[in-house]
């Protein structure tokens, strides 16, 4: 299997619901070349239309590509202008959404129905200029205002609040000079790494992408990026700043800036980039994917020194309750989490990050194939055991899919079996190793007209309690600051459901 069949495959494989579907190519939604600094999902070759399938991105010189179009005149030159040079559209996204936890009634099951609308303007009057502008807006009626909760959502459903909310999503500008210097200034989406669920050299989204999102809802950042392709090699080279990746750039010295350089070894394609911030420890990262024989395979490590956030060091084998009722309120309030004996320190030396995984796609029938994949993840800075979750999420450091230092997940599709061309099923299993609680779910997505997609998942969570996926609380009555909090008492999810119907246009 070659390489570029291989990401074009990861690229299928990315775009779908359990593996937390990556934002659509812009081709798909905005009608033009591939553009992205990643591979973007093909849903004509999701879900079967007419449409020929787009070749894979990766090394290719994405940005010249998108940029010069099938003409060769100079348009800045010659000041060609482009006929209906303003194209607009946008996605509508319906979902229903629900988890049922243990010992919990039918009638108490939660429920939420977020909706989200994408509305975009996509200007080229020339071959080799581009502005694009991409709104969403939020909503779901189910949640009362002032409703948010601490808690985290077994699901992974939505942002969306209770009241309609407006967010810029995208707003950039995009022109070359020479055909050399390919330059886009503003909010846009840049994604690195290789990996399917875990992501540690995704270094320039300011949120982390939840891999079991049916949508991956995060807005883009604030960058101006300069591209600098190497043809003959195939090779690419970027220099990005950045304003906004870890908080508004309000003075020059809160600039951040990064690098990254792919190349094409053979077979194999690697990913080499940095990234430097005034208040963040300096990162970098690493990243491959290559055939092996029928098997491709595919890599990411992330290392930095220390660590940009504490970390915590509970007494061993004791647990966040255990220790609230150890400790005496003060003047007979509840007891205060800043008095428990729990020791925050910042490690010294490097702490790697490292995901990696395989896959493998043979034919099961005369016209049909199936994929099975398998990947795992080391996370250093993560904890031995889920006795630190609570504490965590009270301290606002709880990060889904990043709590623990070992997870594994297998994972299989089967696009179009049969004469079911226009549907896909996905079965994914993932594990936090270290708290041994696990997670199997099932999606399946059918395009019912050329712009409805449906989409419905099922998933089941099992293992040890209290475990990330198992997460639960009993906690008496406590203070954070002056803050009070009453008593939690939450029951570990056992089966989560959703459906969706999706417009792209």
């Amino acid at each position: 299997m070659s390489t570029r069949t291989t990401l074009a495959l990861a690229a299928a494989l990315a775009a779908l619901p359990a593996f937390a579907q990556e934002r659509p190519r812009e081709e798909d939604l905005f009608g033009g070349e591939a553009a992205a600094d990643a591979p973007r999902p093909d849903e004509s070759a999701l879900f079967g239309d007419d449409a020929p399938e787009a070749p894979p991105a990766s090394t290719d010189d994405r940005d010249a590509r998108a940029l010069d179009g099938p003409a060769a005149t100079n348009a800045f030159d010659t000041e060609e202008a482009i006929e209906d040079p303003l194209k607009i559209g946008g996605r509508f996204y319906l979902r229903a959404l629900s988890q049922g936890n243990e010992g919990v009634s039918f009638g108490n099951t939660s429920f939420s129905a977020p909706m989200l609308v994408d509305g975009y303007f996509d200007a080229r009057p020339t071959d080799r200029l581009r502005g694009f502008v991409l709104g969403r807006l939020t909503f779901d009626p189910t949640r009362r205002e002032g409703s948010g909760s601490l808690l985290p959502s077994g699901t992974s459903s939505s942002t969306a609040s209770a009241a309609p909310r407006v967010l810029l999503d995208q707003a950039w500008l995009r022109f070359d000079l020479g055909h050399t210097l390919f330059i886009t200034a503003g909010k846009q989406h840049v994604k690195w790494g290789t990996s399917r669920f875990w992501n540690p050299t995704d270094f320039l989204s300011p949120q982390v992408r939840d891999p079991l999102a049916l949508f991956d809802a995060r807005t883009g950042a604030t960058m101006l990026k300069v591209h600098v392709p190497w043809e003959a090699k195939g090779w690419n080279f970027y220099a990005i700043g950045l304003l906004d990746n870890a908080g508004p750039a309000g003075t020059l010295g809160q600039v951040g800036g990064a690098a990254r350089a792919e190349v094409v070894l053979g077979p194999a394609e690697l990913g080499i980039d940095a990234v430097l911030q005034r208040g963040r420890k300096p990162r970098f990262g690493l990243d491959f994917s290559s055939a092996l024989g029928p098997i491709d395979i595919y890599g990411e490590l992330a290392l930095r020194r220390g660590s940009d956030t504490p970390l915590y060091r509970l007494p061993s084998d004791v647990s966040l309750g255990d220790l609230l009722g150890q400790v005496e309120g003060n003047g007979g309030l509840p007891p205060d989490l800043g008095a428990l004996p729990i020791e925050a320190y910042y490690p010294d030396g490097y702490t790697p990050q490292v995901s990696g995984g395989a896959t493998w796609t043979f034919a099961w029938s005369e016209s049909d194939t199936a994929t099975v994949g398998v990947e795992y993840f080391f996370n250093s800075t993560g904890y031995p055991t889920s006795l630190a979750y609570p504490y965590l999420l009270f301290q606002g450091q709880f990060q889904p899919f990043y709590l623990g230092q070992h997870y594994a997940a297998v994972y299989g599709l089967l696009a179009g079996p049969g004469s079911w061309d226009d549907t896909n099923f996905i079965l994914s299993n993932l594990g936090n190793l270290s708290d041994r609680s696990f997670l199997t779910r099932l999606d399946v997505t059918h395009r019912a007209l050329r712009y409805l997609s449906i989409e419905a998942f099922v998933a089941v969570n099992y293992g040890q309690k209290g475990g990330e996926f198992r997460f639960a609380l009993d906690l008496p009555a406590m203070r954070r600051g002056e803050q009070v909090i009453p008593p939690v008492v939450v029951a570990p999810p056992t089966l989560q459901a959703g459906v969706g119907l999706r417009i792209d246009l």
